[in-house]
């Protein structure tokens, strides 16, 4: 009797080490409990966190656009009397555009020009005054006090004179502004105004709008996330439908504010064109390349999970998917960065198990993914 109950003891021992002790042989993977009845083990593979480097492409919708634009009216009131230029043209800088009717204030320069020539002519005739007065004085024939009146008659005149001066420039400056010539080098995109028009133009009317179209820039709005990943001098790929390759070029500012109303912030890129192919008001694809962060942690882009939103991975623990929120830094095509949550060398689910597989439901590794 003694020796058969030995002997149920040992094959209830064999028994329990086979069903509670049975582990993967590979290193690192944990003891798996045991399971509810009816429940059974999911295969999935798993992938390890590991230190590496990683860029993040950033695309975002962009504008080629002139590097600048003028909206010029006239700087005097009139009719505009002459149009050098028709949309298309080009013209370099200091080129005529159009001219207000420059009678009225070649007229009003005249007159003031005859006023200022009659000021002086009175002073000249004071100044004579005033010497023989002196000369008078000095025989004794007339009081000081003639003299002194003739001394402030010339100093009246001469102030006189110095404002019909300052009238004679302001009216030549107005006479000079009826011609408007190019402030820089650049097409003429839009003409608002023709030749032969009867009302009065106004200071703050647009004729000629011009463009500096043979510097070009890509302006592009990105979204706030990315502020502190954009620097000046990142490589930018802009892609323009009609062109077989993407232009390459370099990020020339970044805006310094944020777009309340979007959440976006302005990035600026040079566009060479030396064969001037392209037109300001393209649309453009912008493909920005920041530089590489190195020896940071990384994780399948393809184990990302998203719950009420939180980003988390699954592990594999003691048989089991467990949940584990992470916090991730940069985002590549491939691979994120992990800047909390995960240690090197963990390994977490990937392939289609990390989209469907419920947290909690018994798991078994099959294999892993390099």
């Amino acid at each position: 009797m003694r020796r058969r109950a030995t002997t149920r003891c040992a094959v209830g021992l064999l028994a329990c080490v086979a069903l509670s002790c049975g582990s993967d042989a590979r290193e690192g993977t944990a003891v798996a409990s045991p399971r509810p009845a009816g429940q059974v083990a999911v295969e999935v593979e798993t992938a390890r966190i590991r230190l590496g480097s990683i860029v993040q492409r950033i695309t975002a919708p962009g504008t080629i656009e002139a590097r600048r634009e003028a909206r010029i009216g006239p700087e005097v009131r009139g009719a505009v009397a002459t149009i050098f230029v028709d949309e298309g043209s080009w013209v370099e800088k200091g080129d005529p555009l159009f001219q207000v009717d420059p009678e009225p204030y070649h007229f009003a320069l005249r007159r003031a020009q005859a006023a200022l020539d009659r000021t002086r002519a009175e002073r000249r005739q004071l100044q004579a005054d005033l010497a023989r007065g002196k000369e008078l004085h000095r025989k004794e024939i007339v009081a000081t006090e003639s003299t002194d009146r003739i001394a402030t008659s010339v100093e009246v005149a001469r102030a006189m004179e110095r404002e019909a001066e300052e009238a004679v420039a302001l009216e030549r400056r107005n006479f000079e502004r009826t011609l408007v010539r190019a402030p820089f080098a650049g097409s003429v995109v839009r003409r608002l105004i023709d030749e032969g028009t009867t009302a009065l133009v106004q200071p703050q009317t647009i004729v000629i709008v011009l463009q500096e179209t043979h510097v070009l820039e890509a302006v592009a709005t990105i979204a706030e996330t990315h502020f502190d990943a954009i620097a000046n001098g990142d490589v930018a790929l802009l892609h323009i439908d009609g062109l077989p390759l993407p232009i390459q070029t370099e990020v020339l500012a970044v805006g310094d504010s944020i777009d309340l109303s979007n959440r976006t912030f302005r990035v600026r890129m040079a566009v060479p064109d030396p064969e001037h192919h392209l037109k300001a008001g393209l649309f453009t694809r912008v493909e920005i390349i920041p530089s590489a962060k190195s020896e940071v942690l990384l994780a399948p882009r393809e184990a990302l999970r998203n719950q009420d939103g939180r980003v988390h991975v699954l592990t594999v623990r003691k048989g089991h998917a467990v949940v584990t929120p992470i916090e991730v830094g940069l985002i590549s095509e491939d691979a994120v960065e992990v800047l909390a949550g995960l240690r090197i060398d963990e390994e977490v689910v990937v392939g289609e198990a990390a989209r469907t597989l419920g947290p909690g439901m018994p798991v078994v590794v099959r294999g892993y993914v390099p």
